[in-house]
């Protein structure tokens, strides 16, 4: 008598394998990838300067390319993104006084955030408007090797009455066309070290940025 015996199909084998494989394959990948996702806290501290030689130290652009600030994510109204943000205590409050003894102070926060590469990372929102100053733009920290930080702002202010005519002069504008206020822009990215205080200047107003 022949005694048979059912054989387990090759093809069904590989195939539940396979699928396991898979399974523990992009577990792993998870992981890695939240690993990889280092988290900073970062401050920063943006001011205007009231000396009004800035107005005139250059011949300022009377169009500037605003910032891009699609997809951002909001401090206010922080959504759902890989950045997991969350606003933190602020620790700068000291030089944030030194500050205000020569300047005004028209952005001052500081949050923690997931950083990735500069094409995964999103910006995060900027924006203030009062006393006759606009503030709108991005910041962006994105980690390469090290930790990069990327400004793009725009500030907006009322001219100064008793320089409006200086500041025509120099614009080489009429008088009577010279609008009421003037839009300035700020762009820059730089390496930046955790614990180090990082300064951004510009005539008319500057940064201060730390991540820890």
């Amino acid at each position: 008598m022949l005694t048979t015996h059912k054989k387990i199909s090759p093809p069904l084998f590989k195939k539940g394998l396979s699928f396991a494989t898979l399974s523990v394959f992009i577990g792993l990948m998870s992981v890695q990838s939240t690993a990889q996702a280092k988290n900073y806290t970062i401050e920063v501290i943006i001011f205007e300067n009231h000396a009004l030689k800035g107005w005139t130290e250059e011949r300022w652009p009377d169009e500037i390319e605003l910032p891009n600030t699609d997809n951002s994510v909001s401090l206010n109204a922080p959504q759902k993104s890989r950045l997991s943000l969350k606003k933190r205590d602020k620790q700068l409050n000291s030089v944030a006084k030194k500050v205000a003894k020569n300047y005004r102070i028209v952005f001052h926060q500081a949050w923690s955030q997931n950083s990735y590469s500069p094409k995964k990372t999103p910006t995060v929102l900027i924006e203030n408007d009062r006393g006759g100053t606009r503030l709108l733009g991005t910041v962006k920290l994105y980690k390469t090797r090290f930790a990069h930080v990327q400004f793009d702002l725009e500030l907006e202010k009322r001219i100064p009455s008793k320089i409006r005519k200086a500041v025509a002069e120099n614009q080489q504008v009429d008088i009577d066309y010279l609008p009421t206020h003037w839009r300035f822009n700020l762009a820059e990215s730089r390496k930046i070290k955790p614990g180090e205080l990082h300064y951004i200047d510009h005539p008319l107003f500057g940064i201060l940025v730390k991540i820890r």
